[in-house]
């Protein structure tokens, strides 16, 4: 899942240095709501559509996804999210940190 989830991450990366990517990217993550389910699976909730990233790959409900097949911004914002998420939780402790022990 980690893969995938840094895939969609530096392809949206990759599109943000275009005009009005970020701006739509930064207005999705606005709309996200994200759960885990059981199976750990990590599910992006929109106003429209649901995208789920899983250890079997990636999927949204919406048309450019689903008839296209591309790495929506919904697919970016969910990946972006987590990665974010994920280095807030598990950051590594900085030189600073280890001095104050």
């Amino acid at each position: 899942m980690i893969k995938t989830i840094n895939e969609i991450v530096e392809r949206w990366a990759m599109l943000c240095m275009f005009p009005n990517k970020e701006a739509l990217l930064e207005t999705t993550l606005e709309q996200l709501r994200i759960t885990m389910e059981q199976d750990g699976s990590m599910v992006g909730h929109f106003p429209k559509w649901t995208s789920v990233i899983d250890e079997a790959g990636y999927t949204c409900t919406c048309p450019d996804h689903q008839y296209r097949g591309s790495m929506c911004k919904h697919l970016g914002a969910l990946a972006t999210q987590i990665s974010k998420n994920w280095s807030e939780e598990f950051q590594q402790p900085t030189n600073e940190d280890n001095d104050n022990d």
